[in-house]
């Protein structure tokens, strides 16, 4: 086993994942020095040798194969490149390696995986970025990767809408906490030391790293401009859905604390779960945080929660236009106006039951609230307390 490792064309080889196993890996992806991904299998065995095909894949046709888009079969016979590798490893120890090169097309079927047969991996999580260690302290960049696993399509690849969407937010973020304690900066200055830049893609769960666009130089604490921001965002997305924590973190700042909800939303429906990871130029800072689906959603609504001021009820009458019992929203059209807003509890049975595009009265509740966190007023909003269908 350990000299299929050892080939002599490609370069010591080091395994990246073990997909079967019997007494030793028998279908397995490995890598070699520099970077080359190669997928291997135990084709065949007498009494001499052990028999292996190796054939070099790319990262992406590698994640295909491992969620079963591409079954084991194809995966050899219809290679990127036309070459596999045959590796005969002898039982003897006097007896020397042997490796041919063949086009891939004329591997013997007896020598291939079953026709069919495929990985079943529902995440995909090669490769992570550049290594992003040696990053910051080669070029002195601070350093953001996160990791998105998007609720539909394929996991190697991302909407462009949604992920221009999260990248736009993300910035909004970073440059508003920078501006708490840049206060005496004019605004194009902090937006510049700001600044971050896609400096690489991974197509793990789909990996994002971004990287400060100026060179960072830090204070007598160690601190960049950039890193103390970074650091001010992983404390926000580290407490989660802690009221109290949130509170504490974004009370005076309620621009952050505006952008932050909109950097949340921007994940939100979109992306199932996230993961951050700092790494800094300075050795004693970074740091990684993990945000739930869950958890963002109640975070959105905490953040969100109001105390509700001047509270009035009234009735109308109008055609349902709209009834979502997941998100509890309701949309009732009248003559004059179009009413949108939330079903209460008590509510939900009835409009369980109701049928879309005919005539209810209703009894609505009106709603202002100011925001716990910013302080500030946001607009009206309407509560459903009762729905009645309108016998003719």
């Amino acid at each position: 086993m350990l000299d299929i490792l050892n080939i002599p064309e490609l370069g010591k080889l080091e395994i990246v994942e073990v997909y079967e196993y019997y007494d030793q890996p028998v279908l397995y992806s490995c890598k070699n020095a520099s970077g080359h991904f190669y997928l291997v299998v135990a084709a065949a065995e007498d009494d001499q040798f052990l028999t292996w095909l190796c054939v070099a894949v790319s990262i992406e046709r590698l994640n295909l194969i491992r969620s079963g888009k591409i079954d084991l079969h194809d995966a050899f016979v219809n290679s990127e490149n036309p070459h596999a590798i045959q590796v005969r490893v002898p039982y003897e120890e006097e007896t020397s390696v042997q490796t041919d090169f063949t086009y891939s097309s004329q591997i013997p079927e007896d020598m291939l995986p079953v026709s069919g047969e495929c990985l079943d991996f529902e995440t995909e999580i090669l490769p992570v970025p550049s290594n992003v260690e040696k990053i910051p302290k080669s070029e002195n960049q601070e350093i953001l990767n996160l990791t998105l696993n998007f609720a539909e399509g394929p996991k190697t690849q991302a909407p462009i809408a949604i992920l221009s969407n999260i990248l736009g937010k993300l910035q909004g973020v970073i440059d508003t906490i920078g501006m708490t304690f840049l206060k005496s900066e004019r605004i194009k200055d902090v937006k510049r030391k700001m600044q971050m830049s896609l400096s690489d893609v991974g197509t793990g769960s789909f990996v994002i790293q971004v990287a400060s666009t100026e060179i960072t130089q830090l204070d007598l604490q160690g601190y960049s401009y950039c890193g103390k921001a970074i650091e001010e965002f992983l404390k926000l997305l580290k407490a989660g859905d802690n009221y109290e924590q949130l509170k504490e973190l974004l009370a005076p700042k309620s621009k952050v604390a505006k952008n932050y909800i909109d950097f949340l939303k921007s994940l939100n429906g979109s992306v199932t779960d996230t993961e951050f990871e700092w790494v800094s130029p300075n050795p004693n800072q970074g740091g990684t945080a993990y945000l739930s689906a869950f958890k963002m959603r109640e975070a959105i609504e905490i953040l969100e929660k109001s105390h509700e001021e001047n509270l009035s009820t009234f009735t109308i009458t109008g055609t349902l236009i709209g009834a979502f019992l997941r998100p509890k929203t309701f949309e009732i059209k009248t003559r004059k106006k179009t009413y949108k807003g939330h079903i209460a509890y008590e509510a939900l049975k009835t409009v369980r039951n109701a049928t879309l595009n005919r005539e209810y009265t209703a009894e609505i509740q009106e709603v202002t609230e100011r925001s716990k966190t910013t302080s500030e007023i946001t607009k009206t909003k309407y509560r459903l307390l009762s729905l009645s269908q309108i016998i003719h």
